[in-house]
């Protein structure tokens, strides 16, 4: 009598699986294109036709559907992403082990909303950089439905979100505590102070977009609580556009405290200060259950011994 060895398969799997098809496949989704995936990683497009049609073989999927301009996931291959970048990943990380180096040395991806990046970052990664010089730190802006998106799908080591998210697979790391508030020219504001919001109700929302959790709040009130149903919105990517155009009396918005701080000081910009607060808790967050590379750790250590030094800072 004989049993079939149900490990079998995946044994077989694992033995035809590389790093190079992996990578390939990766920067093929990233860049949604073959050429540009050939271009970005030094091979031709045969080679890299080459690398996904032998992982495709491999997996028994097909990964890709060819578009007439590039190429997009099929439903197997948004299944194999989250794997291909854990197994990338545990690479890197085994490299480090390996390397017995004390040093903290490789790549962080880090995710986080642009308008945190620019009033606190700025003083925060020159000190990241002189105590790690060899870490290499891909910083990049999103929204943070897209950063919890990106974290768990291992497609970003850490991310920074305004919110905790209070997803299963994600740890959240209370990093500043802040506040939402409205915000606009001081003639503006003033104006609704003594006339209330429907003196207002033809001006402009200003803010990131429908994605943005801001914006999404600002509508909400504007339309639940004030009663406003006519009222447009304006869309930046730039935290730095957003304020000067608020500067010169186009329209109000609903921003962290944090983000507007120098405004509000310098008297450019007034907060509406008959409108309550939304309290918000700006935080680290990062799979749960994964153990982190050396330089995601030293990365993570940094950002939580800054954000704290600066809590007390500020406090004292």
């Amino acid at each position: 009598m004989t049993f079939d060895n149900p490990m079998g398969g995946a044994l077989v799997m694992l033995e035809q699986l590389d790093g190079r098809s992996m990578k390939t496949f990766v920067t093929v989704m990233e860049e949604k294109s073959f050429s540009k995936a050939a271009l970005k990683l030094g091979y031709v497009q045969s080679t890299v036709t080459m690398h996904i049609l032998q992982l495709e073989q491999t997996l028994g999927q097909a990964l890709f559907t060819r578009l007439p301009r590039g190429v997009e996931l099929t439903a197997a291959g948004r299944e194999v992403a989250p794997f291909a970048y854990r197994f990338l990943q545990l690479g890197e990380s085994l490299q480090e082990k390996l390397t017995g180096l004390q040093e903290p040395k490789g790549v962080v991806r880090l995710r986080a909303l642009e308008s945190f990046c620019v009033p606190h970052l700025p003083m925060m990664l020159p000190t990241l950089f002189e105590q790690f010089p060899h870490i290499q730190l891909q910083l990049e802006t999103g929204f943070q439905r897209d950063i919890i998106q990106e974290v768990s799908a291992y497609r970003v080591d850490l991310g920074i979100v305004p919110r905790d998210p209070k997803v299963r697979n994600l740890t959240f790391i209370p990093l500043l505590a802040d506040e939402l508030v409205w915000v606009g020219a001081p003639a503006l504001v003033k104006r609704i102070e003594l006339e209330g919001w429907e003196a207002i109700a033809q001006t402009q929302v200003i803010g990131f977009g429908s994605r943005c959790i801001y914006q999404s709040l600002a509508s909400q009130v504007l339309m639940t609580d004030k009663g406003l149903s006519t009222f447009t919105e304006m869309a930046f990517d730039s935290t730095e556009m957003l304020k000067q155009t608020m500067m010169c009396g186009m329209g109000l918005s609903l921003l962290p405290v944090t983000a507007v701080q120098k405004e509000l000081e310098a008297g450019q910009l007034l907060r509406v200060a008959s409108e309550t607060a939304i309290p918000l808790e700006h935080g680290l967050i990062h799979r749960a259950g994964k153990e982190l590379s050396a330089p995601v750790e030293a990365c993570k250590s940094h950002i939580l011994a800054y954000f704290s030094n600066e809590l007390h800072t500020s406090r004292g």
